[in-house]
């Protein structure tokens, strides 16, 4: 049966952070979109939340849930204007790689690890060379951190990969000695395919797991982004880091006897790219390094830095306050104003008083977090109300893909029939069996349920 994990987005005031918690399971009969919608609201409903209350949305780019007019995004915006819908994430972090890997070279790298992969994890006897080469090069074993064997390429978390890619050059040597697919890996331009797509997917796993995490905003999420687009940019104008990252493609090629080469120029090429380059080292820089490296910045600025009107609350975070103009405060009041309690006039004098109270205080908040617990909800309601809608602008839709994952545990042999209320409790149980249960109470309300022939207490 199609179940649908939902799961809420909120500020605590009691915890003063913003949380997300899972809500239960939801049966679809139908994955459409407006199936799925029904299900949604009703799911939300019975769980006792107030729909109107909703500001935000977050899905993953698929088409019954994205597409702008009959996408669960657009019914839920029919019902609740103000519910903005935001593309996960951590998913567009997913598809910037995706989209970047189809550079030719890096793509038929990546299906050549695979098919490396592939071959050694499905034959025990490649598997037991390979282990065999492994215990006899220590170095290998420190370095593949005590895995006896190296990971495949998954084919839907990539940014995952990364790791795979590390161990594969981790255990380079032990592959070679295991004499299989020596024809591929035996090559200099698989050799420098490996060290310059691993070091840049490396870059990219900090900003997949903070994606990830639950108290992550959208303005932490887009600061982070630039930094990670502009570490890139500087990257790649440091000469310095590709010297470094091809001296270490050629000690791995002279440990193999392989000597630096590239592919023959000819004065006509047809199928494929023809670089001008007077050393390998500059054939490999613009031929690989050059156009991986710009792909993926161009997909990480359209995926993942994008601008709203309701992201220019952010100039109401104290160490942005000098740049919050008199159009900024309009742009604000207009995007927030059905939660606000005045008129324009009102919160342009609200954010006055806001920006005294923080000219005299020396050391001045620079998140949403910090800025919240220090606003005083009685003297800045309208800064308040803005700043916890913005908060909890969904980020990532990790949460829900966790819950997921207790399915698999919970579906096994002894529980194959049950029902999805059943089986939406049990992960409830699993997914705060950190909270405290008195034992006691459960009894005496399990006991005084229904009536009962044999007395339980």
């Amino acid at each position: 049966m199609e179940q649908i994990a939902m799961c809420v987005r909120y500020y605590s005031e009691t915890e003063q952070d913003v949380r997300e918690d899972f809500v239960g399971f939801v049966q679809a009969e139908s994955t459409t979109g407006e199936a799925l919608f029904n299900k949604f609201i009703e799911g939300q409903r019975d769980a006792g939340l107030y729909i109107s209350k909703m500001r935000g949305q977050g899905y993953d780019g698929a088409s019954n849930m994205s597409v702008c007019h009959r996408g669960v995004q657009a019914r839920v915006q029919q019902v609740v204007p103000q519910a903005m819908y935001v593309h996960c994430k951590a998913h567009s972090l997913n598809l910037s790689i995706v989209h970047a890997c189809k550079e030719a070279l890096v793509s038929n790298l990546l299906d050549k690890v695979q098919q490396i992969g592939f071959a050694f994890k499905y034959s025990a006897k490649r598997l037991l060379a390979f282990k065999e080469e492994l215990g006899n090069d220590p170095v290998a074993q420190e370095e593949m951190q005590k895995r006896t064997r190296f990971q495949s390429l998954c084919e839907t978390r990539w940014a995952s990969r990364a790791d795979a890619l590390y161990t594969f050059k981790a255990a380079y040597t032990s592959i070679v000695s295991a004499r299989s697919y020596r024809c591929i890996i035996l090559g200099f331009d698989f050799i420098i395919f490996l060290v310059v797509v691993e070091f840049v997917l490396q870059g990219v796993m900090p900003l997949n797991k903070l994606l990830q995490k639950q108290n992550i905003d959208l303005i932490e999420a887009a600061k982070e982004s630039r930094v990670l687009i502009a570490t890139f940019r500087a990257e790649r104008a440091d000469d310095a880091v590709w010297d470094g990252l091809y001296d270490k493609a050629v000690a791995m090629a002279e440990d193999q006897g392989v000597e630096p080469s590239k592919p023959r120029t000819a004065r006509r090429q047809q199928h494929r790219g023809n670089v001008p380059a007077d050393s390998v080292s500059e054939y490999w820089k613009r031929a690989l390094f050059y156009p991986y490296l710009d792909h993926l910045v161009v997909e990480l600025e359209d995926r993942l830095v994008s601008s709203n009107e309701r992201f220019k609350a952010q100039y109401l975070i104290p160490s942005l306050l000098p740049e919050l103009s008199r159009d900024h405060e309009d742009s604000i009041f207009q995007e927030y104003e059905i939660d606000l309690s005045g008129d324009r006039e009102a919160f342009r004098n609200e954010v006055s008083r806001w920006k005294v109270r923080w000219e005299l205080e020396g050391t001045k908040p620079s998140n949403l977090t910090d800025t919240l617990k220090a606003t005083n909800k009685t003297l800045y309601p309208d800064i308040f109300t803005c700043l916890v809608v913005l908060i909890t602008m969904p980020v990532s839709t990790a949460t829900a893909e966790r819950q997921f994952s207790i399915m698999r545990r919970l579906k096994n042999n002894m529980r194959s029939t049950m029902l999805t209320e059943r089986m939406s409790g049990l992960a409830l149980l699993h997914a705060y069996r950190h909270m405290e249960i008195d034992i006691d109470i459960i009894i005496n309300e399990f006991a005084a349920s229904k009536g009962r022939k044999l007395d339980l207490l």
